[in-house]
């Protein structure tokens, strides 16, 4: 399987590389340019489409797999055209790309798609209602992905361990904890995370599979952010630091938030024919990987 992949540097899709490396030829782009033990990619900007149709000639990819993003709730909503220009337009000009020269494409999509209205999980029927800037743009993203059959788009919430500087949600409990911090985490804000080397599994087993069309490739079950960091300090058994409980409306967010981001995964868990990890064996999971790689919060 050969496996090209945008935004490579980032989170997710390091996460890939790392994960996938032993069973798939992966390559990519970023415009960040960093040294990934291992890995040649292409600096590149999204931008200039004429340079990466340039380039996916040249790789000639079975597969892409669409992870760059604005993904800033704040920044997408201070500049809508900006979130628009890389969520939307970079997303239907890919997908056109990839339509082209016979690549499939996986987009990696987003809970914030809902508005959280519903109290039960969320299912690929539910009907969309994103309340802000970046969701809209995904979701318009989304939808010219679909319209090609052969493609695929896993909506998900992500954490993990970043090759940059930047911190996931998931490290920067972990690093705030360590160095003492009191955090104000919401109770009344839950979500259905999965670790990104779990979703880059899915991702590779789906694509064995040839699945096509709209999964919610999520965690089992939803937890709020409060109890999130609370088995996380838990399991990684962090004695300094401080947890308290608070409620979205407190903050003061430009962009509105759904409540409610839980999903079901159900769909993408029948066509595997495999389970997904709960929230706690996730951060389990993460306990693990932070154990392996303490160099990067050195």
């Amino acid at each position: 399987m050969n496996i090209y992949v945008t935004g490579i540097a980032g989170m997710l899709g390091y996460g890939i590389y790392r994960t996938l490396r032993d069973r798939a030829d992966i390559t990519g782009m970023d415009v960040a340019d960093i040294r990934i033990p291992g890995l040649s990619y292409q600096v590149l900007s999204l931008f200039d489409m004429e340079a990466v149709e340039r380039e996916l000639e040249r790789q000639r990819p079975d597969i892409l797999v669409h992870t760059a993003a604005m993904v800033n709730l704040e920044h997408c909503e201070e500049h809508p055209k900006e979130a628009e220009r890389l969520n939307k337009v970079v997303t239907e000009q890919l997908s056109d790309l990839c339509h082209k020269h016979g690549i499939k494409m996986v987009y990696i999509s987003t809970d914030a798609v809902f508005d959280g209205e519903d109290v039960s999980l969320y299912t690929e029927e539910d009907p969309t209602n994103p309340l802000n800037v970046y969701g809209r743009t995904k979701l318009e993203g989304e939808r010219r992905v679909l319209s090609d059959r052969g493609n695929l788009v896993l909506r998900t919430n992500i954490y993990g361990v970043n090759i940059q500087q930047k911190q996931s949600f998931g490290e920067w409990i972990y690093a705030s904890l360590r160095e003492g911090k009191t955090l104000s985490m919401f109770s009344d804000i839950d979500f259905s995370p999965v670790l990104v080397d779990e979703l880059a599994e899915l991702i590779y087993e789906a694509c064995e599979k040839d699945l096509c069309g709209l999964y919610h490739a999520c965690g089992s079950g939803c937890i709020t952010k409060y109890d999130f960091a609370v088995k996380l300090k838990d399991i990684f058994q962090i004695e300094t630091g401080v947890i308290q409980k608070t409620t979205s409306d407190t903050a003061r967010f430009q962009a509105r938030r759904s409540k409610h981001m839980g999903m079901s995964n159900q769909k993408l868990a029948d066509a595997l024919n495999r389970t997904i990890s709960t929230p706690e064996e996730s951060i389990r999971q993460f306990y693990h990987l932070c154990r392996k790689r303490e160099t990067l919060w050195k």
